[in-house]
């Protein structure tokens, strides 16, 4: 019996385009949401698509409420919500 692990996919593109939109917020706000972005962006270059376990965006935001980063927090918390069972 195989166990499937639910997966969050996002493209290269996507990443790009959330990370440009927050780092307009995060010179507002002072946060640091862009340079997390940016850390999954450069993992997405070899083959333009980023994916990561529902367990390692839990884990990621765990750490992130942590250390103080709320709004990274929230970001990938929401993305463990999307994440779903590969086909």
């Amino acid at each position: 019996m195989t166990i499937t692990k639910r997966m969050f996919r996002i493209s290269e593109n996507d990443l790009l385009i959330l990370m440009n939109a927050y780092k307009i917020t995060d010179t507002q706000t002072g946060n640091s949401t862009a340079t997390f972005i940016g850390k999954y962006l450069k993992k997405s270059f070899k083959t333009g698509m980023f994916e990561i376990t529902r367990t390692g965006l839990l884990r990621e935001a765990t750490w992130a409420r942590k250390n103080g980063f709320i709004e990274w927090g929230q970001v990938v918390s929401k993305w463990a919500e999307l994440a779903e069972v590969p086909v």
